[in-house]
């Protein structure tokens, strides 16, 4: 079963200690900003919905942002690791680079689709908060791990990986092919035959970008 981000980090904060009116805040936005978005969520619905008053959330975060960060952060430092070494173990029990592709695209896939708000807000502090950019940066290298390294050595052992695709090239094609389909099937469902025949017709179109 993929994780669900925001499950994972309501169970931290049961087990963290702050004071009652902080985590009441908290896990209101946690809520709210996975059901309208970050965007659609006040910090007077916040308020409203954690049953205390809007001063209180402004006693323990200046802005919404610094609520969203409050939330993003932990996420980060908990539970990426685990997140990140999964993944790899599943990599490296694929043999060959279109196996390697399949499970990468489906599995991600499903990542993102089971967590779809968690992985928006994410993404929209990569690109506005340059705290949150070092973050993942430092936790992608954690532990004498070096994400892009072991990604690109786990395609280059197949041996079928072509000669000028170095890592960055790999990340832009998986990302940008794996989001834009998210974004169809958002946004354009009248674009999308199926997701097991997409996933597929992705999968190939990734195999012949990057393989000998």
């Amino acid at each position: 079963m993929e994780p669900n981000i925001f499950n994972n980090y309501r169970d931290w904060l049961e087990h963290e200690k702050m004071p009652k009116g902080k985590k009441a805040a908290l896990v209101a936005a946690m809520e709210l900003f996975s059901e309208t978005g970050f965007d659609g969520t006040s910090t007077v619905q916040v308020a409203e919905k954690a049953g205390i008053s809007q001063a209180t959330i402004f006693k323990y975060f200046h802005t919404k942002q610094d609520l969203m960060l409050a939330i993003v952060k932990p996420v980060m430092e908990h539970f990426f690791p685990a997140y990140r070494d999964e993944f790899f173990h599943g990599i490296s029990e694929q043999e060959t680079l279109p196996e390697m592709v399949k499970f990468i695209v489906t599995d991600r896939y499903h990542f993102i689709k089971g967590n779809e708000e968690a992985v928006k807000i994410l993404a929209m502090e990569m690109m506005t908060n340059e705290e949150m950019r070092q973050l993942v940066g430092k936790l992608a290298m954690a532990n004498g791990f070096n994400f892009p390294v072991e990604l690109m050595n786990d395609f280059q052992r197949t041996g079928q990986l072509r000669d000028d695709i170095d890592v960055a090239a790999l990340l832009r094609i998986f990302v940008g092919q794996l989001l834009t389909y998210v974004i169809e099937s958002s946004f354009a469902p009248s674009l999308i035959k199926g997701e097991q025949e997409d996933l597929k017709l992705i999968t190939n179109q990734i195999v012949r970008t990057i393989s000998k």
